[in-house]
């Protein structure tokens, strides 16, 4: 419905709503129709406006720049739009009139750019080279391919356009557009790019940029890069037309703002920032996939979240990051402390054992010469005294004891005698488990006496040179052939086995406060003892009493995990505590999930069994980041690789897992 023509602006209603306004601004020639398909999957509570500059203003005279066709939509709206903080979403040109409008208005909102593109004059230099490079590798592609005289024409063709590139990019003041349009008002809009340079803007803006790049050979959030106070980036599979024309693409750019103005307003449910854990620095040893699906929740989420981070991890796919700092293997020290330093974190949360390790050694290394970074550390890592309690499996098992927290009996055994005299008086079966290992390894079950001995040795050596290589090559984790090398033997713990469903509780906590929780029952591991691959929502008032326990004495802060096993009579028996950010994690970020939903954790590798394909249908895939999926769909593909699996098959037997 028509609402307003005249001062050379039409504006129409598209819907109402109930919470709020969104403006949209299409592309080069005005055209609402192009933005029919976001319109009509458009979920959220906001009335909805198109709005589009005219090629004349009121008195006759053109509207040829940005800055003028700005001035006109805002005064337009301000008429039309009863919503003072309304909000702008505009596609293509629209992005530039939509960025300019914000900045000239008195209450500004928050801004969407899809797809939106400004003269490559203005571009950063890096980006533009790169540009530049990328437009070359096509084309070159392109030309080798046609007849020899076609290609020789064509190449002269394109070089000469390409001469006049570098030119144009040194000229100084007015410069020719670098395309005309088929339309009146894609001639004039043309012109009104080459001209308009954007200027700061001191408010909140989301790029929504395709995956696709041909069409101006980089990633069009790159050249927003530094312009507004606040950025956030949000990938949509396509290109620059398909991003809109595409229903699939369409849907997910509609999603995206509506899920975005819902967290503005707090309607969204999950885990939200607050002072005191707004802005958190993930550190990651490993290449897990975890840390970078829930760095991308947190970023969604509207937490500040920086990295310290292995070369080749998936968190480098991460859109929306504070600040990507390198973790250098012969000096991680260094690294996370200059990491901490430029960041500022109020909470440094750990992705792995190891990292834990590092972040309680550099507390160790400042020895009081840095107060400062030394209180994020303990803020962040639970009460100094406590660490040596809360890396052991025996000192958790007691400390739960202590709390009122069931916990089975576990003790640390020196040597093949002690756990004889173990087994002698709580009997078999018993667990074997040594500190500080993960995902599987270093747990074994003992089911009969005569398996003590073996299991004993395969736990209690340092790894072998097989599993060593192996982890250094495949894995590229340097730590299994540094414990070969030096002969490092760890730490083994018997525990009381108890027969029962595993279940998991995931929490954020802060200053021993829990504040935010889910207690899930595992439905399929990923192997043996391992990561949960399947997990099912339920509710279970021990599991989330016994988490405020342990959180509340150890006086922790960041994301837990903490290990269950319910047994006949449905209570729970903690066996493990994760210090550290664990699959599940991401959950906490969105809207509770209900009692009995099955979740399958992406990436998830379709099970063998015929009978558990029904898994691959509850996935929960990160849609909203699709260069997460890919990389999540290779680490899966590879994974399932037939050498790979030879390979765990291989090293697998020297755990000396044994089943009961």
């Amino acid at each position: 419905m028509t609402v307003h023509v005249s001062g050379g602006v039409r504006i129409e209603r598209l819907r109402d709503g109930s919470n709020g306004t969104l403006v949209l601004v299409p592309g080069l020639d005005g055209d609402p129709d192009e933005l029919a398909g976001v319109v009509a999957a458009y979920a959220g509570t906001e009335t909805l406006y198109w709005a589009a500059p005219m090629l004349l203003d009121g008195d006759g005279e053109p509207v040829e720049t940005v800055e003028r066709m700005a001035e006109l939509l805002v005064a337009a709206l301000d008429e039309v739009v009863a919503d003072e903080d309304y909000h702008l979403a505009g596609y293509s040109f629209g992005g530039l009139l939509a960025w300019e409008m914000a900045r000239q208005r008195t209450t500004p909102g928050h801004v969407f750019l899809v797809e939106a593109i400004f003269d490559e004059r203005f571009w950063d230099r890096r980006v533009w080279l790169g540009a530049l490079r990328h437009r070359m590798a096509n084309q070159l592609t392109r030309i080798a391919k046609l007849p020899p005289r076609q290609a020789i024409a064509e190449f002269s063709r394109r070089a000469e356009r390409l001469l006049k590139r570098f030119a144009r990019r040194k000229a100084s003041g007015e410069a020719q557009a670098v395309s005309s349009g088929d339309t009146d008002a894609g001639r004039r809009a043309y012109r009104a790019i080459a001209q308009y340079k954007p200027q700061y803007y001191e408010g909140a803006v989301t790029v929504v940029a395709a995956t696709d790049t041909k069409h101006f050979g980089c990633d069009t959030a790159q050249i927003w890069r530094g312009l507004a106070r606040q950025e956030t980036v949000r990938r949509v599979v396509g290109d620059h037309l398909t991003i809109v024309s595409d229903p699939n693409a369409a849907a997910a750019v509609a999603d995206g703002i509506a899920r975005d103005l819902s967290t503005r307003r707090g309607l969204r449910g999950g885990l939200r920032p607050e002072p005191g854990y707004e802005r958190v620095l993930i550190v990651s040893t490993m290449r897990w996939f975890s840390a970078a699906r829930l760095s991308d929740a947190m970023v969604e989420a509207g937490f500040s979240v920086s990295v310290c981070r292995l070369s080749g991890h998936p968190l480098e796919l991460v859109d929306g990051l504070a600040g990507d700092y390198p973790l250098h293997k012969s000096r991680p020290l260094r690294s996370i402390e200059a990491a901490i330093r430029a960041s500022k974190p109020d909470l440094v949360m750990c992705d792995d054992e190891r990292s834990l390790v590092l972040l309680q050694r550099l507390h160790s290394r400042l020895n009081g010469r840095d107060p400062e970074l030394g209180e994020i550390l303990t803020r962040s890592l639970g009460r100094v005294e406590d660490w040596p309690t809360m890396a052991s499996r025996t000192g958790i098992a007691m400390m739960a004891d202590a709390a009122g927290v069931s916990a089975p009996a576990t003790q640390v055994v020196k040597d093949l005698n002690a756990v004889r005299e173990w087994v002698d008086k709580h009997g078999l079966p018993a667990m074997l488990k040594t500190d500080g290992s993960s995902g599987g390894r270093g747990v074994a079950p003992v089911g009969e006496r005569s398996a003590l001995e073996p299991i004993w040795r395969a736990l209690s050596s340092p790894p072998t040179p097989l599993v060593a290589v192996k982890r250094a090559l495949v894995n590229r984790e340097l730590q299994s052939f540094a414990a070969f090398a030096l002969r490092r033997r760890p730490t083994v713990n018997v525990q009381e086995f108890r027969l029962g469903r595993d279940a998991i509780t995931t929490v954020f906590c802060h200053k021993g406060e829990v504040l935010a929780s889910t207690c899930l029952e595992i439905v399929l591991a990923s192997e043996a003892r391992g990561p949960s691959a399947v997990v099912r929502v339920v509710d279970h008032p021990g599991m989330a009493d016994a988490a405020r326990q342990i959180v509340r004495r150890f006086g922790l802060s960041g994301f837990y995990g903490l290990d269950f096993v319910l047994d006949e009579a449905d209570t729970a028996w903690l066996v493990e505590l994760n210090a550290r950010i664990t699959p599940t994690c991401h959950l906490l970020l969105d809207a509770p999930r209900p009692v009995g939903q099955v979740i399958a954790l992406f990436p998830f590798e379709r099970p063998k069994d015929p009978g558990l394909a029904a898994y691959s249908e509850c996935v929960d895939v990160p849609v909203r980041a699709p260069l997460l999926v890919e990389r999540g769909q290779q680490l899966a593909a590879r994974q399932h690789h037939p050498v790979r699996r030879r390979v765990r098959e291989w090293t697998s037997r020297t755990r000396a897992e044994l089943p009961l």
